[in-house]
């Protein structure tokens, strides 16, 4: 098994709620964290989800949890087997960029 460390997504969470990152087939990826910065001068509220492969969406933060103007915010890690994902979204738009870093076995 051959274990790479590396930025595994980064962007900007949209309105609605959309995949951040998947974990690659046959690769288990360990998610150390999900840095979140507000980079408008109002707070904006976010949301993270955990979706396990063919499963349903589960919040890994709290609901609408509020991102004061400028701040940041970095989860604690999960833990993804093939094909389990990332969701996210915010109140506004082009409002929140996300970095996810990890680890990738395959």
């Amino acid at each position: 098994m051959t274990s790479v460390i590396k930025s595994l997504a980064n962007g900007q969470l949209g309105t609605t709620k959309a995949t951040l990152y998947t974990a690659p087939a046959s690769t288990y990826a360990i998610v150390k964290h999900v840095k979140l910065t507000n980079t408008t001068s109002s707070m904006v509220k976010c949301n993270l989800y955990f979706k396990a492969s063919g499963g349903t969406s589960r919040r890994i933060i709290p609901y609408d949890m509020e991102l004061e103007a400028y701040a940041s915010f970095k989860s604690d890690s999960e833990t993804l087997e093939p094909a389990d994902i990332i969701e996210g979204d915010a109140n506004s738009g082009s409002a929140v960029d996300f970095v996810i870093s990890g680890i990738e076995n395959s």
